[in-house]
């Protein structure tokens, strides 16, 4: 299953760079000041709507659509035809330190709710258990011994586009413990940076409680009032 999310994964990121199709998605994320170097670094891609034409001619075999119909990340329609689970969304690919794609997170570009979608939990992703970036970002964590964490996938995408390649993204409303169990395996030093907002500071305080009963030493890293980090990094 992992072969056919990693050619999935590849595909949408051609589509992001190659495709007129990817286009308006590549200016949001250029907008925000992104270069394309972290973008592809970090396998972020956009899924258009008529995706699966692309995907049965270019990327997967029909073992690889099997496999993600089974991990419902595409749906097979009455006359056949598949459906993909985030169309019209750019994707964050959830990558284990072995640097194989465990699932997606897809965030929307034209309003549509929810923000952000989700894989579907498998036997192959668990949310709780994924830390975005953790291929980028574990050997430059042991050898600063420190993490930073922080919420949002574009926020570990700014660190590391300002020379912090030591960060790494819960993904979610607040880390989890076995997302500081991953941390501690290269630190026991960690700096928390979320939003500024009410909150993120609620956020904040949950984490920074769950990472010192795990015997983290914390610290934090001050974000500009109602700011995020990738905002405040990068000044868009």
């Amino acid at each position: 299953m992992s072969k056919a999310l990693n050619r999935v994964s590849d595909f949408y990121g051609r589509v992001l760079h190659e495709s007129p199709l990817g286009k308006e998605a590549l200016s949001y994320l250029t907008d925000r000041g992104f270069t394309d170097e972290i973008i592809k670094e970090f396998g972020v891609g956009f899924v258009p709507s008529a995706v699966v034409d692309y995907l049965a001619l270019e990327a997967l075999n029909y073992s690889d659509l099997n496999a993600l119909v089974e991990l419902e990340h595409l749906f097979q329609q009455k006359n056949k035809a598949y459906s993909d689970r985030f169309k019209g969304r750019i994707t964050f690919p959830l990558v284990s330190t072995a640097g194989n794609v465990l699932g997606f997170a897809a965030r929307e570009i034209d309003g549509s709710l929810p923000k952000y979608l989700n894989s579907s939990e498998s036997e192959v992703y668990q949310k709780s258990r994924c830390l975005y970036g953790i291929q980028l970002a574990a050997e430059h964590i042991y050898k600063a011994d420190f993490a930073i964490l922080c919420e949002g996938y574009t926020d570990a995408m700014a660190f590391r586009q300002v020379g912090k390649p030591m960060a790494v993204a819960a993904g979610g409303t607040y880390a989890t413990r076995q997302q500081l169990a991953i941390i501690g395996r290269y630190t026991n030093n960690l700096y928390l940076s979320f939003d500024s907002d009410e909150a993120g500071e609620g956020v904040t305080v949950r984490t920074d409680d769950l990472a010192r009963s795990m015997g983290f030493n914390v610290g934090f890293i001050e974000i500009a009032k109602g700011k995020d980090p990738a905002e405040a990094l990068l000044g868009v």
